[in-house]
């Protein structure tokens, strides 16, 4: 960095004292011959820097490896909240491997603030599950009366985990299934994975009609804080945020916990 400076400065010495030379065989000495060398340098800079800005462009041109707008499709897809864009540059990678991390080397880079601002977003995360009970996960219990599963969120017992066996409540057929219920098929049908639904369009590949209304779980656990993961009596895997079954329930008539607090206000 330092070589480079002196280099630049070396340049500007050296231009400043041929324009001198040339302006002064032309016979314009004194202030005025000072003040059109001093008018050349800053055209000059000028242009340097604006050739350097346009080559600065043309390197930050972003190639979407995985097609425009995957980024979207997939935090809507897995219910991610926070998602970012982080540049593939060779760097990095080898800053990396050499043990001195890239965000300390250039902490002003744009690449740095990107890291930066992740870390922030882990942090917040962190401190939402340690402290916040509207983000810890929902109790999940199998109704095997009617094939529908059953989602609690709130305060009572939600940190329970429904890991390993399906839990199962036997309810007679006269029992009245509540709004928090979703039947399994239903369920089964808005699996969101690969084998689902095409990654990079969106498009559905599941076909609804494929599913028997008699599928069910056979064994729920939870994935982290944010999903649910599901494993199917027809074989299959899927694995479901609870902000998407936030978004069925409300669907199907459950009112959302504004909703809740504004009735009983």
């Amino acid at each position: 960095s330092s070589s480079s400076s002196s280099s630049s400065s070396l340049d500007k010495v050296q231009m400043r004292d041929a324009f001198m030379d040339v302006l002064k065989s032309n016979g314009l000495e004194g202030g005025v011959n000072e003040k059109v060398t001093n008018d050349l340098l800053q055209i000059v800079q000028q242009s340097m820097d604006q050739m350097e800005h346009q080559q600065q462009q043309k390197e930050k041109t972003q190639l979407r490896i995985f097609g425009k707008g995957h980024k979207k499709r997939l935090s809507e897809q897995w219910g991610i909240e926070h998602t970012y864009s982080v540049p593939l540059m060779e760097k990095i990678a080898a800053n990396g491997d050499s043990g001195t991390p890239f965000i300390l080397e250039y902490p002003e880079s744009e690449q740095a603030s990107i890291y930066k601002e992740l870390a922030s977003s882990v942090v917040r995360e962190v401190a939402k599950i340690q402290y916040s009970q509207a983000n810890n996960r929902p109790t999940v219990h199998y109704d095997e009366g009617v094939n529908m599963l059953k989602f609690s969120f709130g305060s009572g017992g939600q940190n329970k985990d429904t890991a390993g066996a399906v839990e199962k409540e036997d309810i007679s057929e006269e029992t009245v299934v509540s709004l928090d219920s979703i039947p399994s098929a239903e369920l089964r049908r808005e699996c969101k994975c690969a084998a689902c639904v095409e990654e990079l369009t969106g498009r559905q590949i599941l076909k609804p009609e494929d599913i028997p209304d008699s599928v069910k779980p056979m064994k729920m656990s939870p994935t982290g804080n944010y999903a649910l993961s599901v494993d199917w009596s027809d074989g299959h895997k899927s694995l479901y945020p609870y902000k998407q079954i936030r978004a069925l329930l409300e669907e199907r008539g459950v009112p959302s916990k504004k909703e809740e607090e504004a009735v009983a206000c």
